[in-house]
């Protein structure tokens, strides 16, 4: 299936992202949100690097990336590797008991958000799953629902995500009020707003 025909978002970031700041963020430590927001990034980094140089470098094209490339063999291992539990898990030990030391105090919320993020993805990946307990296994668990394909729910689950997103936003508008993170919050409202009419008529659109 190609997803660009499915209407819904490719990849769910900007949520991962607002959700683990809405977590484990604190007001008065710039250092530990950055940390906070790097390992949210972190699960989906290698799939912005491939859709960069397989998208619109090399020439093959995003529909070509993610329905052909991404399936490849070295795009699975990172894939793999970017969405572990063991690993992440593994990272958060080591800065949970060095945590007085900034390195892992930083270490420590890095993990915790890239854990949390991955464990969020396990149960909305279907065909796409990732192999979250890799390197100890390769078992993908395939999901009845998926957050982006039409024929797995993605529509809905695409709605809830949207409203998951909302929900954290209204949490780091209460916890910070500069007026430059309000900037930023009113931005992700309204690319929000764009992905919940988008969801809406994507139906009419797209079919289905």
């Amino acid at each position: 299936m190609d997803r660009r025909a499915s209407g819904t978002a490719e990849v769910n970031t900007q949520t991962h992202v607002l959700l683990a700041l809405a977590i484990f963020s604190k007001r008065e430590s710039p250092a530990r949100n950055w940390a906070i927001f790097s390992g949210a990034m972190a699960t989906d980094i290698f799939i912005y690097i491939g859709l960069i140089y397989y998208g619109l470098i090399s020439g093959d094209g995003v529909g070509t990336y993610f329905n052909e490339i991404y399936f490849q063999p070295h795009m699975q291992f990172w894939s793999a590797l970017s969405n572990s539990l063991p690993i992440y898990a593994g990272l958060a030990l080591i800065g949970y008991l060095f945590r007085k030391q900034t390195w892992a105090y930083l270490l420590l919320f890095f993990a915790l958000a890239a854990f949390t993020q991955s464990l969020i993805d396990l149960p909305v990946h279907a065909e796409d799953a990732h192999r979250h307990f890799w390197p100890f296994s390769d078992w993908r668990f395939i999901s009845p629902v998926s957050y982006w394909d039409a024929n797995h729910y993605g529509r809905i689950v695409g709605q809830l995500d949207n409203l998951l997103g909302l929900i954290c936003i209204y949490i780091l508008w209460r916890r910070f009020p500069e007026f430059r993170v309000r900037v930023v919050l009113s931005i992700f409202v309204v690319l929000y707003a764009v992905f919940v009419i988008g969801g809406l008529i994507a139906p009419l659109l797209f079919g289905g």
